[in-house]
């Protein structure tokens, strides 16, 4: 043996005995933050993400800035965009955005209400409390006086403990909050002395769904928007009351279908609401469902959703404007029904989104191939490309362009990267590149409806390797055919249907086959092997990881393999579950849970170490990348723990290391493993005994670190090779390693 070769087997052996030990680690940190500044950093205190309440006493203003955890306070009413705010509460600077559990700190707060005594009330909500200020707060990150934490003050009996509170409301000697899990309005005759003070009577009703906001003056009216009102089906509404609530379980007087909004009397009698689309305008206050509003207000640049706020102080209409990221003021109330605002606090123009300054991107799905970063949306119809992976926080994509044009014109649910070609799934439409479109190019291929008989309902998943396309339904039902068809006509060689109600996103590695049950019977991760799928064949699971009183699955969305490892994306319980070995999947002695302290956790929050609804997965090497959906949207990649060293040695190889082959012999996929000292070009290639290259895998720039690729024993043309040895050559800086790998037909 050479002594270059004998070099390679040392370390080779070397780096596996000493750090074939390195790996996840239950409530690591992740290293990097895209779509984002960076961990702990909201990027100033104009620069909101998705403010979802404002209140005013008449003098000071308060804005619930829900995204960053603070609410910022100007103590006299903005009068410019950039007028900057005087204190934080939930944070000690205006820059932190850490979710927290103490009493200065918050947690995704929902609203914000102040009174002419100075008492301030904040729903936080993923902390499942009211925090109450007795005095108006003067310094940053001033702890509240007292906290009622609402599953505490459950009365037995009921059916589902009271959580999430979402709207509050005081006018300095009452409260009143919504407890949006629990369907109920908790009312406080006077305000709570002490922590935990149980309400002195609540109101709740069948009709409730998910109640949020609280709009009143304490007297002459008072109404609840619901997102999911059950009055007329599930739908959002407005429950009105004509008076203040003084009775339990007091029933609404008449009910608003079709909108939630949240609004203010105006001195002059008129009812102004913001709603999900629009503002809304009353020439009264409205005691009956009939009466409608005198005026709708909508501009192309109000994008509500979950926060419809308006206030009225100082002469001017300040509404909320939540997924514009800004508040837009009008120097009185409008009067045109696309009147645009005057100016728009936190943007300096009422066009401009500030988080797109971040390269934020909403419900991000990420995939990777080790060399490329890919992310699409559904929500705004996006889709950003790294043309080599960030390697520092806050890097902004090289491509971000939209596929919602003429000839894409895709929401994409779910995505696929695979030997350069890239395929976005969504709703009835498939789009194919047969190259990452680095420069803008059209797609190869849009499939719309239907490929052969199989027909598009509402697309939910999409997988690709070389081998096959993979498309899931949310119904459940599963395609699969044979490379990426040549037209609309080309029928699947397998499909099969999968016990869900909602069949989420799949993947492949070449290797092994995913697909999620977010919510089935029951939901869970049923995982192929891909050497396994047979034409006409329903194929039988390998492995399946169900939910279990010992592995609780709460809507999972997502799960992927890399490198014989499976992680899955536990969406509502706010972690990531991964396991080093496919074969230990489901055993809950061997997970590790990122996003966690412990694999206890389930609370929601924002850090470095814990994570707000994971949505979407992409393992390469020894990172894997997580992108958030709804309430955050950061994108977090996790990297395996390095090691430093032994006994002096150096654990790092110095030349690169190409693994064998696994699995060996193989048919017809296998994958290749290999590590690099240094990023530099590297080629990748496959040789029969001739010595003829017959398959190139990879040849460009890869990072350093460990990389993945899968071959499926075909040439460059597409053809099956022939039984028998070939050998892989990893090249790199003047060095190159092989390794012997067979083929058996």
């Amino acid at each position: 043996m050479s002594a270059v070769r004998w070099l390679c087997f040392a370390t080779l052996l070397f780096h596996r005995l000493l750090l074939g030990q390195a790996w996840f680690a239950t409530g690591q940190s992740a290293d990097l933050l895209l779509s984002g500044v960076g961990f702990n950093n909201a990027g100033g205190a104009l620069l909101f993400n998705h403010p979802s309440g404002i209140a005013s006493d008449g003098t000071r203003f308060l804005l619930c800035d829900r995204f960053n955890n603070r609410v910022l306070v100007w103590n006299t009413l903005p009068i410019a965009w950039n007028q900057q705010p005087d204190l934080v509460l939930g944070q000690l600077t205006f820059t932190g955005n850490n979710s927290g559990t103490s009493m200065s700190e918050l947690n995704f707060p929902g609203n914000v209400s102040v009174a002419s005594n100075g008492v301030v009330t904040i729903a936080d909500t993923d902390n499942d409390r009211i925090l109450i200020w007795k005095t108006f707060p003067t310094r940053n990150g001033q702890p509240a006086n007292i906290s009622i934490d609402l599953p505490s003050i459950t009365p037995q009996g009921v059916a589902m403990r009271y959580a999430w509170p979402w709207g509050v409301w005081t006018n300095g000697t009452r409260l009143a909050a919504v407890a949006t899990q629990g369907s109920t309005i908790l009312f406080w005759n006077s305000l709570p002395s002490r922590d935990n003070q149980p309400p002195d009577y609540s109101v709740t009703h069948q009709h409730f769904g998910t109640p949020r906001n609280i709009s009143t003056d304490g007297s002459s009216y008072f109404f609840v928007g619901d997102h999911n009102s059950k009055a007329t089906g599930d739908k959002p509404g407005t429950f009105f009351w004509n008076s203040y609530p003084t009775q339990a379980n007091q029933t609404y007087d008449f009910y608003r279908e079709g909108d939630w909004i949240k609004g203010v009397k105006l001195p002059d009698g008129r009812l102004v609401a913001g709603g999900l689309g629009s503002v809304y305008i009353w020439s009264s206050m409205p005691t009956s469902a009939t009466q409608q509003p005198v005026l709708t207000v909508t501009n192309p640049y109000y994008k509500n959703g979950d926060g419809p706020d308006v206030v009225f102080a100082g002469g001017r209409l300040y509404v909320n404007n939540y997924n514009g990221t800004n508040v837009h003021v009008y120097n009185s109330v409008p009067t045109q029904p696309a009147q645009n605002p005057d100016f728009t606090l936190g943007s300096s123009s009422v066009s401009v989104n500030m988080l797109d300054s971040l390269w934020y991107i909403q419900n991000p799905v990420v995939a990777t191939d080790g060399m490329k970063l890919v992310v699409s949306s559904d929500f705004d119809g996006s889709l950003s490309i790294w043309r080599a992976l960030p390697t520092k926080s806050g890097t902004a994509p090289d491509i971000k362009r939209s596929v919602r044009v003429q000839g894409i014109d895709i929401s994409p649910w779910d995505n696929a990267l695979s030997q350069n070609r890239l395929v976005l799934a969504g709703k009835k439409k498939v789009v194919v590149w047969n190259n990452i479109p680095l420069n803008g190019e059209a797609p190869s291929a849009v499939f719309t409806d239907r490929l052969g008989s199989f027909q598009f309902e509402e697309l939910k998943g999409v997988a690709l390797d070389s081998m096959f396309l993979y498309l899931s339904e949310r119904s459940g039902r599963i395609g699969i055919w044979r490379g990426i068809p040549s037209s609309s006509s080309v029928e699947p060689i397998i499909t099969f249907t999968l016990p869900a109600t909602n069949l989420n996103q799949l993947h492949s590695d070449g290797v092994y086959f995913t697909a999620t049950v977010q919510d089935g019977s029951p939901r869970g991760v049923y995982i192929y092997r891909v050497a396994d799928l047979k034409e006409g064949v329903v194929p039988v699971s390998y492995k399946v990881v169900l939910s279990s009183p010992q592995l609780q699955l709460n809507l999972p969305s997502s799960a992927v393999t890399f490198g014989n490892s499976l992680a899955i994306a536990n969406t509502s319980f706010n972690s990531v579950l991964v396991w080093r070995s496919v074969e230990d999947a489901g055993d809950p002695s061997k997970v590790v849970v990122l996003g966690q302290q412990s694999p206890s956790g389930q609370a929601p929050a924002i850090a470095a170490n814990r994570l707000h609804m994971p949505g979407s997965l992409a393992g390469f090497g020894g990172s894997l990348w997580v992108g958030e959906f709804k309430f955050s949207s950061r994108i977090l990649r996790y990297s395996i723990p390095q090691a430093t060293g032994v006994a002096g040695f150096e654990l790092t190889p110095r030349t690169p290391v190409l693994h064998q082959n696994f699995p060996n012999p193989f048919n017809p996929v296998t994958q290749v493993r290999f590590e690099l000292t240094t990023a530099g070009v590297i080629r990748l290639s496959v040789f029969d005994l001739l010595g003829r290259e017959v398959a190139s895998l990879v040849n460009g720039v890869l990072s350093a670190g460990e990389h993945r690729v899968c071959w499926n024993g075909r040439n460059a043309a597409g053809e099956m090779l022939p039984t028998g040895a070939y050998i892989s050559v990893l090249r790199t800086g003047g060095v190159a390693v092989v390794r012997k790998m067979l083929l058996l037909k």
